[in-house]
């Protein structure tokens, strides 16, 4: 089988000849090749990460920018985003009920950018963000999907992103833990809107691109159930994560979801609602799971994808507890093949090329069915 042909055979329910091998390497490659990090993301097709990705014999699967744009009908909406001569990279909205703005700072260390300025700082600014989100409108472009589909060929299995959800925009990307959660306390008509509004307002989007030539849409909510907690996800998510995989199985297509920290009761939580797969299941030794552990909490049918924790993938484990950690991710294709081998997250920038390199012949070696 071809490396896409494996992992098609794991969404479907199939067992392929061998786990699937799939990794993200895009922050690696912005770090080691020295490639300038824009947060609007990709644009068009970056042909080294392509080749990287066919190099070490992993699927690229994601980072491959937008496949639809978002605008503005209404002429009172404006947003903006730029890159100053101090490496800090600005977002500013403008509606009608006022001007909100973010200001993100780039680690040439961490090669990564850390906020600085939240989006939304009080309720007022809660308010302007949900007039822009509720009123954006969809353009698909999906021939920057298909670009990078032909340029990875049998390497290539692309998702499509589509948002946060409306917690996840907030606690993620424009509020930040600490506000939201206070804010659910001390504003929670407030926040039961906005989020509700949010996800309506995905739905929308989500109808648009339904019927283009993708088979996953992925959501990146960077769930962490110390965070989101189970309490939070079934108040706030599960209904909405459970029409999105409605809609898209009836299209024939499925559903990711992003969860880059602790699974801990939520794994049942997203198999119930419909999600077919997990995407960075990051087990122990930096989460609470060990992998058996995960599956038995996700079941028999629900897509692990991952299994390498980046404190071992990267300068901070050693090469046995990389390989150790390998073959225990792998040992549980014995109890389903559901199984992807994976990132938590993506590829650390500090991770040795030659663990990346070693992860094709670890999956020949332990993860043959």
């Amino acid at each position: 089988m071809t490396p896409r042909e494996r992992v098609i055979a794991v969404y479907e329910g199939k067992t392929p000849d061998r786990v699937p091998l799939m990794l993200d390497l895009s922050h690696w490659y912005k770090k080691n090749f020295n490639v300038f990090f824009d947060l609007k993301g990709f644009t068009e097709v970056e042909q080294p990460l392509v080749d990287l990705h066919k190099k070490c014999g992993a699927v690229l699967y994601i980072e491959t920018g937008s496949h639809f744009d978002i605008y503005f009908e209404d002429d009172s909406i404006q947003s903006q985003a730029w890159t100053d001569n101090k490496d800090v990279f600005h977002t500013q909205i403008t509606t009608p009920l006022g001007t909100i703005s973010e200001e993100r700072v780039f680690s040439r260390e961490s090669y990564s950018y850390h906020i600085q300025k939240w989006l939304v700082r009080d309720i007022g600014d809660l308010k302007v963000l949900e007039y822009a989100l509720t009123q954006r409108k969809c353009r698909p472009r999906f021939d920057r999907y298909q670009s990078w589909a032909n340029a990875a060929g049998e390497f290539g299995y692309i998702y499509t992103f589509l948002s946060y959800s409306g917690l996840g925009f907030l606690i993620s990307r424009y509020m930040g833990v600490e506000r939201t959660i206070l804010a659910i306390y001390d504003y929670p008509a407030e926040l039961e809107h906005f989020i509700r509004a949010v996800n309506e307002s995905n739905l929308r989007i989500l109808d648009e691109i339904i019927d283009c030539p993708f088979d996953v849409l992925i959501v990146g909510d960077n769930h962490d159930s110390s965070i989101q907690s189970p309490g939070l996800f079934k108040r706030f998510t599960y209904d909405y994560y459970q029409e999105l995989a409605r809609r898209i199985h009836q299209r024939g297509k499925y559903l990711a979801v992003h969860v880059d920290g602790e699974m801990k009761g939520l794994l049942e939580l997203m198999a119930a609602c419909g999600a077919d797969c997990i995407d960075a299941a990051t087990p122990a030794p930096m989460f609470s799971l060990t992998p058996q552990q995960a599956r038995q909490e996700a079941g028999d049918h629900l897509i692990l994808s991952g299994g390498i924790p980046p404190t071992v993938f990267g300068k901070t484990g050693s090469d046995r507890d990389f390989i150790d950690c390998v073959k225990k991710w792998l040992d549980t294709k014995n109890q389903s093949s559901r199984l992807i081998l994976a990132a938590g997250d993506q590829v650390p920038i500090e991770a040795p090329w030659e663990r990346i390199a070693m992860l094709a012949e670890l999956v020949e070696q332990f993860g043959t069915f």
